[in-house]
């Protein structure tokens, strides 16, 4: 079983302005898609308020979000978003994942469509 990396954009709702294309890697442990902090900023997105969250080490941190839809394969979702610091990864969080409908299927490596629940 390995990673599922897929190329995600993330878009202000308010102005439209788009990202360049980024290599995110999908991680369902992860709740919020995180991207740089500097793309985001760059693309306006306005930061809300910080959050506590718990890094993949079992750190706890704290960072800004804010609201931005992230598109991907032809499908976007509205969501919060994580501005990222230096040396973190970008992530297409479990939110989006659930909200497009789609599932990580690692041995394929590949995103799968997936049922909603109710």
């Amino acid at each position: 079983m390995g990673e599922v990396r897929v190329e995600i954009l993330v878009v202000n709702p308010r102005t439209g302005a788009r990202s360049e294309p980024m290599v995110a890697l999908a991680d369902t442990g992860a709740t919020l898609t995180v991207a740089p902090g500097e793309v985001l900023e760059r693309l306006g997105l306005q930061r809300l308020r910080p959050v506590s969250l718990r890094l993949a080490d079992g750190r706890p941190a704290q960072r800004d979000v804010g609201d931005a839809v992230v598109a991907l394969n032809g499908d976007s979702a509205p969501c919060r978003v994580v501005f990222g610091e230096p040396g973190d990864a970008v992530l297409l969080g479990l939110v989006v994942l659930e909200q497009i409908g789609r599932a990580v299927d690692p041995v394929q490596r590949r995103l799968v469509p997936a049922d909603f629940l109710l």
